[in-house]
C-alpha cells in the first residue's frame, strides 16, 4: 500500500480504475487472476530503470498551460510530473531503446487522465464530501503499518521524495473520492451466481489455463552501449554466481537477494507463474525448456544477463465454474459499478468546456 500511494502522487479516477477506488487493489488483482491469466513481464515486480525520463529541454517550460478545463489550466509541469512517475513504474517492461517512443505515447494519455481528474475533483468538491479525522487517522495508520521492513515512515517518505503533508493530502483526497464514488454506485445491484454462469459460458477463452512455469531469475544488468570488455566482466560475474549455486555454497534465493539487479531480488528472484508470450523471447525459450530445479545457462536479453531456475510447471487446462464463481461474482459486481462510473465521467466531460491551448 505504501509504495503505491507515494509513487502515485496524483490520484487518477478513471473508468478502468474505478474498482480499485471502490474495493482496493488486493481484491481486484485476485479477481483478474481468476477471470484470465494476468500477463507477467520479465520485470513486472518493479522498474529496472529507475531514473526519471527527461523531457525535451526545448519544450519543457513547466508553467505552460496545455489545456483548460472549465477555465482551470493544466500545465506541462503537471503532466510531466505524472509522466515521470509512470515511466519509472513501466520502464522495465520496455526495452531501453523504445522508452522515448513509449513516453511520447503516454503523454497524451496522461493529459486526458488529468482532465478527468480535474472534473472529478470539482464534482467531489460540489458534493461537499467530508473526511473525518478518525477516517484519515485510520488510513494513515494502515499506511504506516505497510512501510517496508527496516524503515520508518519518515525515512520511507524521504526516499520517495514525498513529504508527510503531501502524503496526508493525497490520502485525504482518495478517501473523499472513494466516498463520493460509493454514493454514486450504492444503488447498483450485485451480480448473482446466474450472472456469473452466463459470463462463464459466454467467455470460454477467458477461463483457459495456458501452459505456464513458475521461475526465479538473477539479473546482472548492463546499459545500452556498454563495451565488449565490460559485458564480458558482467557475464563472468554471473558465471561465478551460477557456479556457487550449483556447488551449493549458496542458495539461488540468497544469491538473488545479494546480486540480482531486478527488484524481484527481494523475493529471492521469484517472478511467479507466467505463460508463453509474456516474456522477451530469449527468456521464454530458456524458461520453457529447462528442467525443474535446474540452474540454467546464462542468457542475454535487452535487460542484461540472466540465469533462471524453474520450480514448477503448469499444464494447459480450463478453470471450472466452481473454481471461478467465487471470484467472478465480485468481479462482475465491480464491473457494474465501473460502468456506472464510466457513464458519470462521460456526462462530466460532455458538459465541460475543454480547451486545448498548447501542443506537446
Amino acid at each position: 500500500m505504501f509504495n503505491k500511494l507515494v509513487k502515485t502522487k496524483i490520484l487518477m479516477v478513471l473508468p478502468v480504475a474505478a474498482a480499485l477506488v471502490l474495493t482496493g487493489c488486493d481484491e481486484e488483482e485476485t479477481i483478474a487472476a481468476s477471470a484470465a491469466e494476468e500477463q507477467v513481464d520479465l520485470s513486472q515486480t518493479e522498474d529496472l530503470f529507475a531514473q526519471p525520463i527527461k523531457a525535451n529541454p526545448l519544450t519543457s517550460d513547466p508553467t505552460t498551460v496545455m489545456v483548460r478545463v472549465n477555465g482551470e489550466g493544466i500545465t506541462r509541469g503537471e503532466i510531466l510530473e505524472v509522466l515521470n512517475v509512470t515511466m519509472q513504474q513501466v520502464a522495465s517492461q520496455v526495452p531501453p531503446q523504445q522508452l522515448q517512443q513509449v513516453q511520447a505515447q503516454m503523454y497524451g494519455n496522461i493529459q486526458e487522465q488529468l482532465i478527468t481528474k480535474k472534473l472529478m475533483d470539482a464534482a467531489v468538491a460540489v458534493a461537499n464530501i467530508q473526511v473525518t479525522e478518525e477516517e484519515l487517522a485510520e488510513a494513515m495508520k494502515e499506511i504506516t503499518a505497510s512501510v517496508p521492513a527496516g524503515q520508518d515512515l519518515a525515512t520511507a517518505l524521504a526516499a520517495s521524495g514525498t513529504t508527510l503533508e503531501q502524503l496526508t493530502e493525497n490520502v485525504k483526497e482518495q478517501l473523499a473520492t472513494r466516498k463520493f464514488l460509493e454514493r454514486k454506485t450504492e444503488g447498483i445491484q450485485d451480480a448473482t451466481e446466474e450472472d456469473a454462469k452466463e459470463f462463464y459460458d459466454s467467455n470460454p477463452d477467458r477461463f483457459k489455463k495456458p501452459e505456464g512455469v513458475s521461475a526465479s531469475h538473477i539479473l546482472i544488468k548492463f546499459d545500452e552501449g556498454i563495451t565488449d570488455e565490460a559485458k564480458a566482466e558482467k557475464k563472468a560475474e554471473l558465471e561465478k554466481i551460477r557456479t556457487d549455486i550449483i556447488a551449493e555454497t549458496v542458495t539461488f534465493e540468497a544469491a538473488a537477494q545479494a546480486h540480482s539487479g531486478c527488484p524481484s531480488s527481494a523475493q529471492g528472484g521469484s517472478l511467479g507463474t507466467f505463460g508463453k508470450g509474456q516474456m522477451v523471447p530469449e527468456f521464454e525459450v530458456a524458461a520453457f525448456t529447462q528442467e525443474i530445479d535446474e540452474v540454467g545457462d546464462i542468457i542475454e536479453t535487452p535487460f542484461g544477463y540472466h540465469i533462471i531456475m524453474v520450480t514448477e510447471r503448469q499444464e494447459e487446462g480450463v478453470v471450472s465454474f466452481d473454481e471461478a464463481k467465487e471470484q467472478l461474482i465480485p468481479f462482475l459486481s465491480s464491473q457494474n459499478k465501473q460502468q456506472a462510473i464510466a457513464d458519470f465521467v462521460k456526462s462530466l466531460r460532455d458538459s465541460a468546456t475543454i480547451e486545448m491551448v498548447s501542443e506537446q
